[in-house]
């Protein structure tokens, strides 16, 4: 994995008011010898590390940096493996009969890891801070704030939001998504991005950060043994560097590994995890490998037979062979994971057809005018498509790809660029053809208007530039304020049927997601359906780690 800062650069969270300290030890997971109801205590649980940034709510990098952030910070809702709401900083809430208005009762005795009260006014001002406030300008953990008309602390632990307009994905969206901060410690910082102070990972959370070195891509947390659930039954986290993490599994070095999404394993490699000391969970995919259209680049980008003949000229059941070794499936052309509730049947699927590719290209007038093989527009200008990349992900996936569309005469030249200038890029529009990855396609479907619409106020890196379709667009607005939830479903459907006629996005593959464990160890591991915060799909569920359990308290 790619280091985005080539000098070592250790941050030792300072024992400031938190009493946070970086601390060495040994890296065992060693379950107690506690007896009865409860699950044994976990000492050490060691995982992969990764570069996912500083773990503040507005400096992580990606979902996995997001699981990160859950670990330091909580929202009023969380998911178990029931993949329903289920209370956390709230004990209760209530929706009004118009659906206008929420009202959350939070429990009793929250502090922060300094030792204040949360309150009410602090769930009260982290709104007001991502609305109006500095925070405005982050992405992921604002879920649609947008739609927020005013919050309110009526007493230390009732908030009351009111609405602009019904939001039927509220619960996931918004009160299971934004991480709630304190407001003694933010409401005079003005760019949250670059702030480091130790002080920006004061949260409520199950877990102090204790240590965290930003080259390695390592991390330690120590448990909250003041937690409002009570101590976590996973006393610390470790997250070490292991570029190879079934091998850094087989030899011990960390207690759990998972299948890569990208480059796929050899079943051979899988055979020295298939003795009685480890144990494993599978289940279908919720991130995608796509690739995505930049419309506002104009010809032939904006042109549908193009893009449905680009669809037609990749192999993409090549791709789940050769690169997954066949452990994961296509991706669905209305984008959301097939595993998805709400995912549409008898979508088109655009097989891999060579002529039918070439009669498309042909059709809006990408023509070989010069004999050598490759398409010129009509002025006879030569036709080179760029297909932006990001070296976070093996390269073999730009390469098929090119030489799919090559042999179909679209002469594509490949850009990589670093993580984070390629999701930037992304992000912005600044590609003509981008291949990018990213989850939370098993959640919330409310993803696809955040996506797509025109209206969308998402900033993200999976933001699909320059789509237009009346009919999607009335169809995402409907689906927003829609209670009953056979008819929204039947919204997501044909919102999905007209996004896989147009083909903005080519979703390549799905891989089918596969965890690999120390059973003599934590082993209550377990995919949240639809994912946490949002539609983070991978295994690091903080409700596992304090509860020790799959479902409940």
């Amino acid at each position: 994995m790619e280091r985005r800062n080539s000098i070592r650069q250790l941050v030792a969270v300072a024992v400031v008011a938190t009493g946070l300290s970086l601390f060495a030890g040994s890296v065992s997971a060693r379950p107690d010898t506690s007896v009865g109801g409860k699950p044994r205590a976990v000492e050490q649980l060691r995982l992969a590390g990764g570069a996912w940034g500083y773990p503040s709510p507005f400096a992580y990098v990606r979902g996995p940096g997001l699981a990160h952030v859950n670990f330091l910070f909580d929202t009023l809702l969380w998911k178990d493996a029931s993949g329903k709401p289920i209370p956390w900083l709230a004990e209760k809430w209530e929706r009004s009969p118009d659906g206008l208005q929420w009202h959350f009762k939070l429990r009793k005795g929250i502090r922060w890891h300094d030792g204040r009260p949360l309150t009410a006014r602090d769930v009260a001002f982290t709104f007001d801070y991502l609305r109006t406030g500095a925070g405005r300008t982050a992405t992921g953990i604002v879920g649609s704030v947008e739609f927020i008309a005013d919050v309110k602390a009526v007493s230390a632990s009732t908030v009351v939001m009111r609405l602009a307009s019904r939001f039927a994905p509220f619960p996931i969206t918004i009160a299971g998504r934004v991480p709630i901060i304190p407001e003694h410690i933010w409401r005079d910082v003005s760019d949250p991005v670059k702030y480091r102070d130790p002080k920006a990972l004061i949260g409520s959370g199950p877990y102090r950060l204790t240590g965290y070195d930003e080259a390695s891509g390592s991390y330690r947390y120590a448990a909250n043994r003041e937690y409002f659930l009570g101590v976590p039954v996973v006393r610390s986290l470790v997250f070490v560097p292991a570029p190879d993490p079934l091998l850094a599994l087989r030899r011990g070095e960390i207690d759990v590994a998972g299948l890569p999404t990208e480059e796929g394993v050899p079943t051979g490699a899988l055979e020295p995890f298939s003795n009685g000391k480890f144990g494993r969970i599978s289940a279908p995919g919720e991130w995608h490998r796509a690739l995505h259209f930049n419309m506002t680049r104009g010809f032939p980008y904006n042109e549908r037979q193009f893009r449905q003949g680009v669809a037609h000229a990749i192999n993409r059941f090549g791709l789940v062979r050769r690169l997954l070794f066949g452990r994961g499936r296509p991706g669905s052309l209305g984008i959301l994971a097939p595993s998805s509730p709400f995912a549409a049947e008898d979508l088109p699927t655009y097989p891999y057809s060579q002529a039918t590719a070439r009669r498309l290209l042909d059709a809006v007038g990408l023509r070989d005018r010069d004999g050598d093989g490759m398409r010129d527009l009509a002025s006879g200008q030569a036709f080179t498509p760029e297909l932006q990349t990001s070296a976070r992900f093996a390269p073999e996936t730009a390469e098929l790809i090119q030489q799919d569309l090559r042999a179909v005469g679209l002469d594509v030249r490949i850009r990589s660029l670093d993580t984070t200038g390629a999701d930037a890029a992304a992000a912005a529009g600044r590609y003509e053809m981008a291949l990018i990855g990213y989850g939370g396609l098993g959640g919330e479907p409310d993803t696809l208007r955040g996506m797509l619409s025109a209206a969308s106020r998402s900033r993200s890196f999976t933001r699909v530039h320059g789509y237009s379709s009346p009919r999607f667009e009335e169809l995402a607005a409907a689906q927003l304020v829609t209670v009953r939830a056979s008819t929204r479903k039947r919204q997501i459907i044909e919102m999905q049927q007209v996004v896989a006629g147009d083909v903005p996005v080519i979703s390549l593959y799905v891989p089918t997601r596969t965890e690999i464990f120390v059973k003599n160890g934590f082993n209550a591991w377990y995919y949240t359906p639809g994912g946490v915060f949002g539609g983070y799909p991978g295994p690091l569920n903080k409700h596992a780690f304090v509860m020790g359990k799959k479902t409940g308290f």
